[in-house]
C-alpha cells in the first residue's frame, strides 16, 4: 500500500534560490533608503512603465500595468533572474540590505507577500525631485514615447498591416536618439537608461505584440 505523503513542514528559508531565479523584486517606498545609500544603483534597477505588459504573480498572467514600477533588473535580456543573486553561492549579494519584498516573501506561506503586493510601490516621482532636470527629461520622454501610443499603433498594424508602420518606425527612431543624446550628455552607463526611461520601444514591441495577439484570440 502506498504511504500517504505528509504535508510540508517547512517554516524557514532553505536558501534554494528559486525565488531569486524567478524574478527580481518590485521596490516599495520602504526601499528608498537602499537607493539613497547606493546599495541599489541605477545599474541594477529597471523601470516598468504604465501600459506595458508585465506578469501579475497573483493573477498568474500578463496584464497591462496601471502604474509604473521599479524593480531589480534581470541578469540578461529576456531573463528576470535577479541580477543580485549569486548563482555560485546561491545567495543574495545584498542579503542584509535586501528589499522589502524579499524580506517579506515566505514561499511556504504567501499571505504576507500577497497583502504587500502592489502596495506603496516606488515610481520615479518618489526619487526625482519636483522641477529637477531629471524629472523634466523623463517627463519629456514620456510625452513623446508613451507606451499607450505604441500599443495603439501596434494594434492598428496587426489588424491592418502597413497602416501604422511608419509611425512606429518614427517613434523607435526618436526613442533611440533621445537615449543616445542623454547618454552622451551625462556619461551614463547604457544599463542606466532602462532605469530612467524604461526599456526601449524596440525592446518592448515583441512583448506588447504578444499581449495584443493573445488578447485578440480570447
Amino acid at each position: 500500500m502506498k504511504k500517504k505523503q505528509q504535508p510540508s513542514q517547512q517554516d524557514s528559508c532553505l536558501k534554494c534560490g528559486t525565488c531569486c531565479r524567478k524574478d527580481g523584486a518590485v521596490l516599495h517606498l520602504e526601499d528608498l533608503e537602499l537607493i539613497r545609500k547606493k546599495i541599489l544603483t541605477p545599474e541594477n534597477m529597471i523601470l516598468l512603465r504604465r501600459g506595458e505588459p508585465a506578469m501579475d504573480n497573483i493573477l498568474g498572467r500578463p496584464v497591462l500595468l496601471e502604474k509604473e514600477l521599479i524593480k531589480i533588473r534581470g541578469k540578461s535580456t529576456g531573463s528576470w533572474s535577479c541580477v543580485l543573486h549569486d548563482s555560485k553561492t546561491n545567495l543574495c549579494l545584498i542579503h542584509d540590505n535586501r528589499p522589502l519584498q524579499c524580506r517579506t516573501l515566505e514561499c511556504w506561506n504567501t499571505k504576507e507577500i500577497t497583502e504587500l503586493y502592489n502596495q506603496n510601490t516606488l515610481s520615479r516621482k518618489d526619487m526625482f525631485a519636483s522641477g529637477s532636470a531629471l524629472e523634466e527629461i523623463t517627463l519629456m520622454h514620456e510625452e513623446y514615447c508613451p507606451v499607450d501610443s505604441i500599443t495603439e499603433l501596434l494594434s492598428i498594424e496587426i489588424r491592418s498591416p502597413g497602416k501604422a508602420g511608419q509611425k512606429i518606425s518614427r517613434m523607435i527612431s526618436f526613442d533611440r536618439r533621445f537615449r543616445k543624446s542623454f547618454q552622451e550628455k551625462t556619461g551614463s552607463d547604457e544599463k542606466c537608461l532602462d532605469y530612467y526611461f524604461g526599456r526601449s520601444i524596440h525592446e518592448l514591441i515583441p512583448s506588447i505584440t504578444r499581449y495584443i495577439k493573445e488578447a485578440l484570440r480570447r
